[in-house]
């Protein structure tokens, strides 16, 4: 047994056995494998929930945040105008600069990291004479292009990009999002004879770079982005508007 121990370890010329050096170099790559799965993971699950709490402040924000009233004029969404050319007044409603907010909060969840962060809202424009009638009703997006990056290079990533790209369109019927918004049988504006309203939904898309995987920085020590090799962490989640303020939160028709 001793021998044979021997034998493994060196050659009968006192040098390294083969053997040896290639266990050795497996174990290295394991461990190397090892360590980057799981810190990958570790990672994956603080983004999971920062991003949760982000779209859970975000939801509340007509609660939070009473000084922004919105107008669809001002986000500079027509379709969100009515047919007799008036537009909405409402705290479902946001611009850029409260996706930079949400984007700051984010990124002091995550020890100051950088953030790529882009929100969207699907609003559901109901029939006035049905309703409730989800097939007659108009699906309306608004923030498509509205998105912010922590210290302005993230969002210049391709995978980051590519995956902001690669989310469903939520105005497309055939994505299914109406689905998750419920109606809400309720006198809304007694005005417009509207007994409910269709909640919008909102959908915060967050991406960080990964910079704990050993393999990024061992291919690209200037934390370039790797061309989707090893991607980027992203997350997304979709929450409903939470207003109980009827003027400000309307029924959108």
């Amino acid at each position: 047994m001793k021998k044979y121990s021997n034998n493994f370890f060196h050659n009968k010329n006192g040098a390294l056995s083969i053997e040896f050096a290639f266990c050795f170099l497996l174990f290295t790559i394991l461990v190397f494998i090892i360590y980057d799965v799981y810190v990958t993971l570790i990672l994956q699950n603080k983004l999971e929930r920062a991003n949760y709490t982000v779209a859970s402040v975000f939801r509340e924000r007509s609660t939070l945040y009473q000084d922004k009233l919105k107008s669809s004029s001002d986000v500079y969404n027509a379709d969100l105008c009515s047919s007799k050319k008036t537009c909405y007044d409402s705290y479902e409603l946001f611009d850029s600069e409260q996706v930079k907010e949400m984007e700051e909060l984010a990124s002091s969840l995550l020890n100051n990291r950088e953030i790529a962060l882009k929100i969207e809202a699907l609003f559901i424009l109901q029939d006035p004479k049905n309703p409730g009638d989800l097939k007659k009703a108009k699906l309306v997006t608004q923030g498509k292009d509205f998105f912010s990056c922590s210290k302005g290079s993230a969002c210049s990533k391709g995978s980051i990009k590519s995956y902001f790209q690669s989310l469903p369109a939520m105005d497309k019927p055939s994505n299914n999002y109406q689905q998750l918004a419920p109606y809400v049988p309720k006198l809304v504006d007694s005005s417009i004879a509207m007994t409910g309203r269709w909640v919008p939904l909102y959908r915060v898309s967050m991406c960080i770079v990964n910079e704990e995987s050993l393999y990024l920085r061992w291919i690209n020590s200037n934390r370039k982005d790797s061309g989707g090799i090893v991607p980027n962490l992203c997350s997304n989640v979709v929450v409903l508007s939470r207003c109980n303020n009827t003027r400000f939160c309307p029924a959108y028709f």
